[in-house]
């Protein structure tokens, strides 16, 4: 992913603003773009810190009970690059982070495999016992075993679930009893978290500081 900004598109500066920009000197110029960069980043860093988006509003939690802040990786690598001495690219000097960011940014959900799963969690135990959340699945399925001393079937307690079950067999039972295929493959959903881009206001308010900055150098 990256954040790209053109100097001759900047339709919202005025005249004497984009003439001021275009009559700089490329060295200047170069500066310019890369203390915006760096404004950029440092806002980018600030919003990760803050675990808030692009519009101020709180980053959409992760699922499950993990907690900590999220994104924190992507707050690293991050650099300004000019490019003939006209455009801004601010971008991670690692592809697979700048890849990440970017799935992030639109919301893209990420695609696992079961080996993916097995690399990262390790090959599951199915002779272990029936887990309790494997158990309470069973029951909300409907599943019956042969009732004692006496003809028809019952619903068993999550107890006898997990005292006479393994793992694998019950994993069996809830494919069939839901009637859900041997996934090899599924997407994760994951939700928009925008850290990079300010808005075109803001950039331009920037901008004009920085023009007024450059016009004192030598």
């Amino acid at each position: 992913m990256t954040l790209t900004i053109q100097i001759n598109e900047r339709d919202r500066l005025n005249t004497i603003e984009k003439m001021a920009l275009l009559a700089m000197p490329p060295k200047k110029r170069i500066w310019l773009l890369k203390s915006l960069g760096r404004w950029e980043r440092q806002n980018a860093r600030r919003r990760i810190s803050q675990q808030k988006d692009i519009d101020g509003k709180a980053l959409p939690p992760r699922k499950g009970k993990t907690k900590g802040k999220m994104l924190k990786r992507l707050g690293k690598g991050l650099e300004p690059y000019v490019k003939n001495a006209n455009r801004l690219e601010l971008t991670w000097r690692n592809r697979l982070t700048g890849r990440i960011a970017a799935r992030h940014h639109t919301g893209q959900p990420q695609k696992m495999t079961a080996s993916q799963m097995r690399k990262r969690w390790g090959t599951p135990n199915y002779l272990a016992p029936c887990s309790k959340s494997q158990a309470r699945k069973l029951r909300e399925l409907g599943y019956t075993v042969a009732s004692k001393g006496r003809k028809g079937k019952t619903k068993p307690t999550l107890r006898y679930l997990m005292d006479t079950l393994s793992q694998g067999k019950a994993g069996i039972i809830i494919r069939e009893l839901s009637n859900q295929p041997t996934t090899v493959a599924w997407d994760i959903p994951l939700p928009e978290r925008k850290i990079l881009g300010s808005k075109e206001q803001d950039v331009n308010r920037q901008l004009i500081k920085l023009i007024e900055q450059a016009n004192k150098r030598n």
